[in-house]
């Protein structure tokens, strides 16, 4: 079951990111390495949960507040340095429901799992994020800026 949603969340954001926030992630395996030696950032954090027959699960994504901020001035057509951080939170728990939802419509034919509410915390600083919660680990270049996606899968 990872493996089939590692890949559907790899997709989800490229599909979600390219399309609704005009901006291409490329995978870069090896960021992890460049995230832990790097100087403090901001990190916001967003997760989402899902239920299903097979049991439960979250998806995480983790994102510098420059590359949050970014997503915000894109959907909502507006310079970065304009954006409140309230808007820039709101536009991030946005995108994390797109992402999840395009997710769940790879991995679930059958339309049985749902999908609870986006969520987010931070700015956290930190040199990397917390990703602990995760089971596995995606690592994403978009403009220039790290995205960190993963899940964490309890089957029943």
């Amino acid at each position: 079951m990872q493996k089939i949603w590692t890949k559907a969340l790899r997709d989800s954001i490229s599909d979600v990111f390219s399309t609704m926030f005009f901006m291409v992630p490329e995978e870069v395996p090896d960021l992890k390495e460049s995230l832990d030696e790097g100087p403090p950032r901001s990190w916001i954090e967003g997760w989402i949960d899902m239920e299903g027959p097979e049991g439960k699960a979250r998806v995480l994504i983790w994102a510098p507040v420059e590359l949050a901020r970014e997503l915000g001035a894109n959907i909502l057509s507006l310079d970065p340095d304009d954006l409140a951080e309230e808007d820039m939170l709101d536009a991030y728990r946005e995108m994390l429901n797109m992402v999840a939802g395009n997710h769940l419509t790879l991995v679930d034919e059958q339309g049985s799992w749902r999908m609870g509410l986006p969520e987010s915390s931070g700015p956290s600083q930190s040199v990397a994020p917390d990703t602990g919660r995760a089971q596995w680990l995606l690592y994403f270049e978009v403009e220039g800026m790290p995205l960190v996606a993963g899940c964490r899968l309890q089957e029943s």
